[in-house]
C-alpha cells in the first residue's frame, strides 16, 4: 500500500535545553483514506554513548547521576552509560563521544567502535543515539581531568562485567543506552 505523508504544521511549545514541538502529519493512502497525527516531539538534537571496558581486568565503566525524570517516578539513581549531546564545536561523533567520556569519566578512548544509531524515543523524540564501545586501562582514568557542566553531579562506577551482566540477566538495567551495549559487549566477548 502506497502512503504519502505531508507535515501539516510544527509549532513550537516550549524551549529548555532543546524544544518541545507539536507535530502535525497528514497520511495519505492509496485507497483514499487521509488520516491525521498530532504528537509533541521533543527536538534536542543527535547524541551519543559509550561503554569503557577492560577486557583483561573484566571491568566496565558507568556513571549514575539524578535525572528527575527517573526521580519522579521513584528509583533515585540508576546506572547509565557514559552519554551526552552533540555540541556545535564537535566535530564529528567520535569527537563527541570522546569529548563526553573525558568530561564525565576522566578517561581518553582512542579506540573506539561504532555499535549503531537508533532512535532513543521514537514516538517522543527526535533523536539519534550514536552508540560506541571503546575500551580504556581500568585504574587509569583521571579524575581531575573531568569537566562536567555546572548542574551535573556525576558519580563514576567502575564495575565487573560479570556483575553488569547479571544486573542485565536480573532486568534491573534501567537505560536503554546501557543495555543495548552490554548486549553488544557481549557479543563481542
Amino acid at each position: 500500500m502506497t502512503v504519502r505523508y505531508e507535515l501539516r504544521e510544527r509549532r513550537q511549545l516550549a524551549e529548555h535545553d532543546g524544544k518541545l514541538d507539536l507535530i502535525t502529519v497528514q497520511s495519505h493512502y492509496a485507497d483514499g483514506r487521509v488520516h491525521e497525527t498530532t504528537e509533541p516531539v521533543w527536538c534536542d538534537g543527535d547524541s551519543v554513548a559509550v561503554l569503557p571496558f577492560d577486557r583483561k581486568a573484566g571491568t566496565v565503566l558507568l556513571v549514575k547521576q539524578l535525572r528527575p525524570a527517573v526521580f519522579v517516578r521513584g528509583d533515585d539513581l540508576i546506572l547509565e552509560a557514559c552519554a551526552g549531546g552533540m555540541e556545535e564545536t564537535d566535530l564529528s561523533v567520535e569527537s563527541a563521544c570522546r569529548r563526553e567520556a573525558m568530561e564525565e569519566l576522566g578517561v581518553s578512548l582512542p579506540d573506539l567502535r561504532q555499535i549503531a544509531t537508533v532512535y532513543i524515543n521514537p514516538s517522543s523524540a527526535d533523536e539519534k543515539a550514536h552508540l560506541f564501545l571503546a575500551s580504556y586501562v581500568s585504574g587509569q582514568q583521571r579524575p581531575e581531568m573531568r569537566q562536567m557542566d555546572e548542574d551535573e553531579d556525576i558519580e563514576v562506577v567502575e564495575l565487573s562485567i560479570t556483575d553488569a551482566m547479571a544486573m542485565r540477566d536480573e532486568g534491573t538495567i534501567r537505560c536503554p543506552r546501557l543495555l543495548m551495549l552490554l548486549q553488544a559487549l557481549m557479543l563481542d566477548l
